[in-house]
C-alpha cells in the first residue's frame, strides 16, 4: 500500500514480520561490512588522517590525506555497492528509481531549489555551531576541526575538504543511506518507520562528536536534524539529489564570514518561503507521527539478537556474521523486492 505525498516508495508494499526482519538485517549487514572494510583499509595506506593533518607533530600533508581518503572510500563503498548490487540482482531491485537516482517528481530547477533550501535551513544548526566556534567558542573542537583552522585556505585545503567533506562524502553517503538503505526499508515497513530505522544510525555513526562537550552535543543534534530532513525530502521528492546538494552545503566550511552569509541566507529563505516550508514540515510530521512508525522496532529485533549473539560468543563472531549473511541472502530470494512491481 502506497502512502499519500510519498514519491519514493514501491507499489503494493505490505508489512510482514519476516520480510521486515530480512530488510533490517540486510541493511545492517551491508553497511556494517562496508564500515568494517573502511576500518581495515585505514591501516593499508599512508599518510594516515592524523599524519595528514599534522596531529603527530609533523607537517601537514593535506594532498596526501585526500589521496588516502580516496583509496579508503574506494574500498568502503566498493564493498557496499558490490553487495547491494548482488542483493538487488537476486531480489529484483535493479532500477534507478528504486534507489532514488532519477529526478523523481522534480525538474532540474526543482532539484536545485530543494537542495539549496535543505542545505541552508536544515544545515543552519551545523553552520551556527561552526560560526560560533570561530567567533565565540563555547566548547572544544574535534582534532580535525582544530587542525583545519590552522591550515591556509589554499588548493591543498580545498582538495582535502572536497574529498573528505563537501564533495564526495555527500554523494557517497546519500547514495548509501537515502538511496540504498531507505529504499530497502520502504519495501517492508511504513515510510515513517523507514526514516527512523535509517536516520538514527546514520547520525550515531558520526562517532567523532560523541562527547559531553557542549559544542559536540550541539553538533550531534545538528547531524540528527539533517539526517531526518534528508530522509523526509527523499521520500517526498523521489530523488536523492536535493539531499546530496543540501548535504554539500551543510558540510561546506564555515568561518565567521562564510557562516554569517549562510545563516543570513537561511533566515531570508525562511522569511520569504515560510508558508510552503511550514506546509511541507506539516506533511513530514503527519507522516512520521503514526503508529506504523513503530514498525522500525520490529525490523530492529533480529539486529539486536545478532549483536547479542556476537557479543556472547565473541570467538565465533565472524561465523555468526557469515551465517546471518547467508540467511539474509536466502530470505532475499524468498521475499523478492517490492520494487519489481510497477504502480497499477
Amino acid at each position: 500500500m502506497t502512502s499519500p505525498h510519498i514519491a519514493f516508495e514501491p507499489a503494493n508494499r505490505t508489512f510482514r514480520i519476516v520480510p521486515a526482519f530480512a530488510g533490517g538485517l540486510e541493511v545492517v549487514l551491508l553497511i556494517g561490512a562496508s564500515t568494517g572494510a573502511a576500518i581495515m583499509a585505514q591501516s593499508l595506506f599512508t599518510p594516515s588522517l592524523g599524519e595528514a593533518l599534522g596531529l603527530a607533530g609533523n607537517e601537514q600533508n593535506l594532498l596526501g590525506g585526500a589521496w588516502t581518503m580516496l583509496r579508503i572510500f574506494a574500498i568502503q563503498y566498493g564493498v557496499l555497492i558490490g553487495l547491494a548490487a548482488l542483493f538487488g540482482l537476486l531480489r529484483g531491485r535493479r532500477s534507478l528509481k528504486s534507489h532514488a537516482l532519477g529526478k523523481g517528481k522534480l525538474s532540474t530547477l526543482g532539484i536545485l531549489k530543494w537542495g539549496a533550501a535543505l542545505g541552508l535551513i536544515a544545515g543552519a544548526p551545523a553552520t551556527l555551531v561552526l560560526f560560533l566556534q570561530d567567533v565565540a567558542p563555547f566548547g572544544q573542537d574535534t582534532p580535525v576541526w582544530a587542525a583545519l583552522r590552522e591550515a591556509p585556505w589554499d588548493m591543498r585545503f580545498w582538495t582535502f575538504l572536497f574529498v573528505g567533506s563537501f564533495g564526495l562524502v555527500p554523494l557517497l553517503e546519500e547514495v548509501t543511506w537515502r538511496g540504498y538503505a531507505l529504499g530497502r526499508m520502504t519495501e517492508v515497513i511504513a515510510p515513517g518507520a523507514a526514516i527512523l530505522f535509517t536516520s538514527v544510525p546514520f547520525a550515531l555513526l558520526h562517532v567523532q562528536y560523541a562527547s559531553t562537550d557542549p559544542a559536540m552535543i550541539a553538533t550531534s543534534i545538528s547531524v540528527m536534524i539533517v539526517s531526518f530532513t534528508f530522509a523526509f525530502a527523499t521520500l517526498r521528492t523521489g530523488t536523492i539529489w536535493p539531499a546530496v546538494i543540501g548535504h554539500a552545503i551543510t558540510n561546506f566550511p564555515a568561518d565567521s564570514w562564510l557562516g554569517a552569509v549562510q545563516l543570513g541566507l537561511a533566515v531570508l529563505v525562511l522569511i520569504v518561503f515560510i508558508r510552503p516550508i511550514a506546509s511541507e514540515v506539516g506533511k513530514w510530521l503527519a507522516l512520521f507521527f503514526r503508529w506504523t512508525t513503530l514498525q522500525a522496532f520490529v525490523a530492529l529485533v533480529p539486529v539486536i539478537a545478532l549483536a547479542v549473539l556476537a557479543m556472547t560468543f565473541q570467538a565465533y563472531a565472524m561465523w555468526i556474521g557469515l551465517a546471518a549473511f547467508v540467511v539474509t541472502l536466502g530470505l532475499g530470494l524468498i521475499y523478492r523486492s517490492a520494487w519489481r512491481h510497477k504502480p497499477a
